[in-house]
């Protein structure tokens, strides 16, 4: 019994890199949904900023040049979260027929290491905007 044990573990199949590259690519596909988000988010806070002359008479006492600043943060932080996931676009090679299967692997999985940092970011960035711009939503 304990050598079927062992010669079913040492004969493992090696993992399949298409699977692993799938994998990847089902995972960008949905960290790519936040991507609108990013972008409506990044708008928002544009009008908002331009507009703060009107959001004073909505928030008497408001410092518009601390919000404006507080504003310019965040958005620097949204496209420095939209413009991680165009640099990993732009450097990620699905085709792996010069590598081997092994290789493939490897880089496929490191691949979904930084495209879940990615997602991550996305996530902190959104939620974060989303907090600042629900402060000036009508009720």
């Amino acid at each position: 019994m304990m050598l079927i044990v062992m010669a079913t573990i040492g004969c493992k199949q090696p993992e399949d890199y298409k699977k692993v590259r799938d994998e990847v690519m089902q995972f960008h596909d949905v960290v790519m949904t936040g991507h609108a988000k990013i972008v409506s988010n990044q708008l928002s806070l544009d009008t908002l900023m331009d507009n703060l002359d009107s959001v004073l008479l909505q928030h008497p006492g408001m410092d518009t040049l601390k919000e404006k600043k507080k504003i310019e943060a965040i958005i620097r932080r949204l496209s420095r979260a939209e413009a991680s996931m165009n640099n990993w676009m732009l450097k990620f090679e699905p085709d792996a027929s010069d590598k081997t299967n092994e290789a493939a692997v490897a880089y496929f999985k490191k691949e979904k290491h930084k495209i879940e940092q990615i997602d991550t970011t996305y996530k902190t960035e959104i939620q974060s905007s989303d907090a600042y711009l629900s402060k000036f939503r009508k009720p």
